[in-house]
């Protein structure tokens, strides 16, 4: 019963309260009218019953102490006008019954057989009793019982709760007429509040406003809704204005991002068309150099290091050139993987036997650790032998009369296969501050690393980009003065990718750049 008058309109529920408040007040003030009328007509009652009892008493005292019975009956059945009465009995002081009356019609059980107990007025199974001794001359000759139905005062409470019943239905009525018309002056403006935000929350616009219509509580509440919706409607002109802001600046930064990309595309399409200009006539070089190193070794031995000097020169500008067009076909998202499979011990001895001048160059000790299953794995070859390439390189570079160690093992997870490459040298190391551009292009640790030990900053750029176009990535541990520990992870069996996802996942994968202690794990 709570939840539907809970869930009535504060219009019925303001009713409903009036209505119960003013009955209930009026039911209690009418039951108190009853209750005292009816107790005092309930002892207005009883004296008239005991009154009676000392006539008949007085009337009968002479008939019973004379034992004169048709007089005691005559003066009991005198009783008979009084409709009330039910029965009445006379007692000898031996106490049998000497004269009786019954009304016609009442239940014969009512009237004593025997002298009832005590004297005085008592209330018992519905009805009124009086009981008094009969004294002629001051001597007791008997005792007069008289029984009575009440009827009187039933008939007053069923009079008055008829009457009662007909005032409260016509007082709730009127109640009703009244507070339905009281309880607008509460529920108008709160309905019309509930109205206007209604509308607002709709219709979005927050120019509107209630109009008050009194300065009580209501209106009060009215002046703080109107505050809200001016806050409300200031705060939305600002995200407005915010938005707009927003939006041009977004189109501003996507304009510059177009045309970035557009810059970058025709950089990366410039160094493309440009390598392949270089290479042309750095082949030219090439071929020319050894022709004239082959003839000075026969006839003029003296111009054979210069020639070589020549050489090498054009074979370093042609990786460099190698090196940028690599760089630009990664950039433009035009790099393809050449997958096929092949064994990782000859590749590793192929890179060892390449590199074996380099580390003697310096004066430094390379150890090789394959593991008894590494096997074969599906990838590039051509870029995982210039990742291990360049690692190795960049370890003999940065190594003299130290030791290099490349680690070469399976790494097997839950859910796939990888291959994991491990350079370890006692070079110079690096901080933290230089790892950070450790793998971006045109980078090296610091100037005076570059003037000392020359190079562009490409090797180690290129290989992190090969490795992530494998779905790898390479990553570096390294202490100053300690030395570096290069890990490239790759995949034991690389998945062919479309080329512009690829790209994207190149440039979306971070590089792991860590400081730990040197040597391998």
């Amino acid at each position: 019963m709570a939840m539907p008058i809970r869930n009535l309109s504060i219009k019925h529920k303001l009713t409903l309260i009036t209505m119960c408040a003013s009955s209930i007040a009026l039911i209690l003030s009418s039951a108190s009218f009853l209750i005292y009328d009816l107790v005092s007509f309930r002892r207005l009652i009883s004296q008239d019953l005991i009154t009676q009892a000392e006539i008949i008493g007085y009337n009968s005292a002479a008939a019973l102490a004379f034992r004169d019975k048709v007089t005691a009956t005559a003066t009991l059945w005198a009783l008979k006008a009084r409709g009330d009465i039910v029965s009445a009995a006379l007692y000898t002081t031996d106490n049998n019954i000497f004269a009786s009356y019954a009304r016609s019609g009442a239940d014969p059980s009512v009237v004593r057989p025997h002298l009832p107990q005590g004297r005085g007025l008592r209330f018992e199974r519905g009805y009124l009793e009086v009981s008094r001794d009969v004294t002629l001359n001051e001597a007791r000759v008997g005792v007069l019982f008289l029984q009575s139905d009440m009827r009187q005062w039933n008939a007053r409470v069923q009079r008055y709760i008829a009457i009662l019943s007909i005032f409260v239905l016509a007082s709730g009525f009127f109640a009703w007429l009244v507070a339905s018309k009281l309880q607008l002056l509460i529920s108008g403006p709160i309905l019309y509040l509930g109205n206007v935000m209604r509308t607002v929350s709709i219709n979005k616009n927050y120019e509107t406003r209630a109009a008050k219509s009194y300065d009580d509580e209501i209106g009060k509440l009215i002046d703080g809704f109107n505050t809200m919706l001016s806050e409300i409607q200031q705060r939305t002109l600002e995200l407005e204005q915010e938005i707009t802001q927003h939006k041009q600046t977004q189109e501003e930064l996507l304009k510059a991002k177009q045309a970035a990309e557009q810059a970058n595309r025709a950089k990366s399409a410039f160094l493309a068309s440009m390598s392949h200009e270089l290479r042309t006539p750095l082949n030219a070089i090439i071929g020319y150099s050894e022709l004239l190193e082959e003839e000075a070794e026969s006839g003029n031995p003296r111009f054979s290091p210069d020639l070589q000097k020549i050489h090498g020169a054009a074979r370093h500008l042609l990786a460099l050139i190698n090196d940028i067009l690599d760089l630009s076909k990664i950039e433009a998202g035009k790099m393809q993987l050449q997958l096929e499979d092949f064994d990782i011990s000859k590749l590793v001895r192929e890179v060892v036997a390449t590199l074996q001048p380099t580390v003697q160059k310096n004066g430094n000790r390379l150890h090789v650790y394959l593991a008894k299953d590494i096997g074969t794995m599906r990838a590039d070859i051509t870029k995982v032998r210039q990742i291990l390439f360049n690692l190795m390189s960049n370890a003999c570079k940065f190594t003299e009369n130290g030791t290099i160690s490349l680690e070469v093992e399976r790494d097997a997870s839950e859910r796939e296969k990888w291959i994991r490459f491990r350079v370890n040298d006692t070079g110079i190391g690096m901080t933290a501050e230089q790892q950070e551009n450790l793998f971006k292009e045109f980078a090296q640790a610091d100037v005076s690393t570059a003037r000392k030990y020359g190079g562009t900053g490409l090797g180690l750029a290129i290989s992190q980009r090969f490795a992530q176009l494998m779905g790898g990535k390479i990553e570096v541990t390294s202490d100053p003065g300690k030395g570096s520990t290069f890990t490239a992870r790759l995949h034991a069996e690389v998945q062919s990718r479309a080329t512009e996802a690829t790209r994207t996942e190149v440039q979306a994968d971070p590089i792991t750049v860590s400081q730990t202690r040197s040597g391998p794990e």
